[in-house]
């Protein structure tokens, strides 16, 4: 409680934060929480799926595209080919790693486990800025580990501010093991309708950009060219090579002027220094993709030969932090 505020009874009055569990369906038993601040941001989390960002509103209006499967409890993870996506409700940040991402390739399904992994250790804790502002922070720890194979925990922090419309993320992720380990680790940050339209602008900190086969290549002059809902719309992805700016730092921003709405992602080019674009403007599955990497989702396998995947020594603990401001 902020006793020094005479004027509330309780500190849901400057932030509200709400937790609640779902009871239908294949979202049956997943967890939320709620979190709204008082300058016109709304957040939902799932610690159930990752401790990842289900859905944001900003000033009411939806930010992201939310897939039409909906949220899918973790019990539903299927490793085999594609089948991730049917349990994939996209949302606003959902993540991918720690052992693969990118296609499927030999026992891989697509993007790997990390999306799947319910959060143990969870905690919210409302705290104060030193100029008094209010704060809120979600903690959670997931896990990705097995015998005989790797033994990796991701930390995660996400913090929330009363009068600011930005969050702080924060992955701390550590090798609990004895022996160096590979790993990825991306943030599959998904827009859409209203803030995702013909008239959307796009503005990526790089020093170059390629298309991820010959068919993106061929219309990469149509880059940041958002086109109405088409019923047929082949996806496409593009490669960034990112920019760090004088502190070492980069990102983009996604802006509708007609909406009054944008969405600026800044983080350090080190920690993620590719970034994917996907496209995939189907009419229903009106979406773009935004997505720092840390490395290329192409290249060798982690643990395989010249693998561009990180490691960590044993005991090694690295620190991926990423900032979304809303405007």
């Amino acid at each position: 409680m902020n006793y020094k505020n005479k004027y509330i009874g309780n500190e849901d009055q400057l932030m509200t934060v709400h937790e609640s569990v779902l009871c239908q369906g294949r979202q049956q038993g997943v967890k939320m929480i709620h979190v709204e601040n008082a300058a016109g941001l709304s957040v939902t989390l799932l610690p159930d799926r990752g401790m990842d960002i289900y859905q944001i509103r900003f000033k009411g209006k939806n930010l992201n595209y939310i897939a039409p499967c909906g949220i899918v409890a973790p019990e539903y993870y299927d490793a085999r080919g594609l089948e991730w996506l049917k349990g994939f409700y996209c949302g606003f940040l959902t993540t991918i790693g720690l052992q693969h991402f990118g296609g499927p390739r030999g026992e891989h399904g697509l993007h790997g486990k990390s999306a799947y992994a319910p959060a143990e250790n969870v905690e919210i804790v409302r705290g104060s800025e030193k100029d008094g502002q209010p704060t809120v922070t979600v903690k959670g720890t997931m896990r990705e580990a097995w015998i005989f194979g790797p033994n990796l925990r991701l930390t995660r922090s996400i913090k929330f501010f009363c009068n600011e419309n930005k969050i702080e993320m924060c992955d701390m992720i550590e090798n609990c093991g004895f022996t160096k380990q590979q790993y990825v680790l991306g943030y599959h940050i998904n827009y859409g309708w209203p803030l995702l339209s013909e008239a959307t602008k796009i503005d990526v900190e790089h020093t170059s950009v390629r298309g991820r086969d010959d068919r993106a290549q061929s219309f990469i002059e149509e880059i940041n060219t958002v086109p109405s809902p088409a019923n047929s719309w082949p996806e496409r992805c593009y490669i960034y090579d990112m920019k760090p700016d004088a502190k070492g730092n980069t990102g983009y921003t996604i802006k509708n002027e007609k909406e009054g709405v944008a969405v600026t992602a800044k983080y350090p080019a080190a920690a993620f220094p590719k970034l994917c674009q996907w496209q995939y403007f189907t009419s229903g599955q009106y979406v773009m993709g935004l997505e720092p990497l840390v490395c290329e989702m192409d290249g060798p396998l982690v643990g395989e030969k010249k693998s561009p995947a990180p490691a960590l020594a044993a005991g090694e603990i690295k620190k991926h932090c990423i900032t979304f401001t809303f405007e």
